[in-house]
């Protein structure tokens, strides 16, 4: 057995939700007979202080922004929360073993998010070869092509496919297909009846192409799902469907462009932070529920590092579950992101970020609260 040092770029290591490490991570790599293990990761302080419309039951906005923690329509609040932790701290092994038909490639990494902030946590969990990728990883049904670099965990609402579930995916040239868990975390629904089940029946099928020429890279996807209920007594199933379209490009040396689309009906939290669950119950039907939103960036390369601005919007048609006499005034129908940052790297496997953010919601009743978020991150990769 022979352990070296090497320098690696880890999968999964530049998270489309805030992390941009702009130097390469190095990785400590095994080498056992034909397969040869990189381990990697980072540990990342995060130091924030929190004002605004923040409720009086909140420490803050929360480890990453939470839109529950503003307060709306008269609740009580707080403001001036400051917080440390170091809960987005990861780690990964990533093999690769060579064999007739092409590389076996297998990843398992986790961070300690888990349970909201403290607890270790699968991310991913996953094997590929020849075309065929097996396991937990990003949903297909996403990209990171218009993701522009914040440092909160949280990300840019509005985007398409942020969580990772269980799949089966077949990827031809920049051609991916896969089968994904229904009941995965991005396949959340909420029936806004307690007396609801959901069964679920089918796989959802997910579709993206994402390809590249020049300055310009670009992606798009679509998704095919079903969400059903049923109560022991009666059931019923509602077909759902979403789209997504995304792309960056370089304007001028050091300066980017970013910009992603997303949305559909029965979507769900494949759209990031959506207020929307895929359905709702209408006494024997259930009934879908659409959403959509889309983020806008640009970074400008400055020193040793970026400056990103981004703004990021998502938002729930609730009209059709209103008229059907459902209590949703209290419902989030908007939730709105600005992100301005400086994230830099003093030296190799050192990244270093300051950013500020607003955040606001708005209730299907018009009430509306924000906050602003001052972040400082300490990132050191191995």
């Amino acid at each position: 057995m022979q352990i070296t040092n090497c320098k690696r770029l880890a999968a999964g290591s530049l998270s489309l939700i805030g992390l941009a490490v702009a130097s390469t991570v190095s990785a400590f790599e095994i080498e056992v007979g034909d397969t040869s293990a990189s381990i990697y990761g980072y540990a990342k302080l995060d130091a924030t202080y929190d004002r605004g419309d923040i409720k009086a039951s909140s420490d803050g906005l929360g480890n990453a922004i939470g839109f529950a923690n503003l307060a709306v329509g008269g609740e009580a609040s707080s403001s001036g929360h400051t917080s440390m932790h170091a809960w987005q701290s990861r780690l990964g092994v990533r093999t690769v073993t060579p064999t007739a038909e092409g590389d076996l490639v297998t990843v398992v990494e986790g961070d300690f998010y888990g349970s909201g902030g403290g607890s270790f946590r699968l991310r991913h969990a996953y094997g590929s070869w020849n075309g065929i990728t097996a396991g937990q990883l990003w949903t297909n049904f996403g990209s990171f092509v218009g993701d522009t670099p914040v440092l909160d965990f949280t990300g840019q609402v509005g985007r398409a496919g942020a969580n990772r579930q269980a799949q089966i995916r077949y990827s031809l040239g920049d051609f991916h297909v896969a089968l994904e868990a229904p009941n995965g975390a991005v396949s959340g629904t909420s029936y806004l009846d307690e007396g609801s089940e959901r069964r679920d029946s089918l796989p959802d099928l997910t579709l993206r192409y994402e390809s590249g020429e020049g300055a310009i890279n670009y992606a798009a996807g679509a998704l095919l799902r079903q969400v059903t209920f049923d109560d022991g007594e009666r059931d019923d199933s509602v077909n759902g469907w979403g789209l997504f379209a995304g792309g960056n490009v370089e304007v001028a040396p050091g300066t980017t462009l970013r910009a992603l689309v997303a949305g559909g009906d029965g979507i769900g939290s494949y759209l990031n932070n959506s207020p929307a669950p895929a359905a709702y119950r209408d006494g024997d039907r259930l009934e879908s529920l659409s959403g959509w939103g889309g983020t806008a960036g640009i970074s400008q390369q400055v020193g040793p590092g970026s400056v990103n601005l981004a703004y990021s919007y998502v938002t729930a048609d609730w009209d059709d579950a209103e008229a059907a006499g459902l209590d949703v005034a209290t419902q989030d129908e908007e939730r709105q992101l600005i992100h301005f940052n400086y994230i830099w790297s003093p030296v190799q496997r050192v990244s270093y970020g300051i950013e500020l953010a607003h955040v606001e919601r708005q209730t299907v009743a018009g009430d509306s609260g924000d906050a602003w978020r001052l972040q400082g991150s300490l990132i050191y990769s191995f």
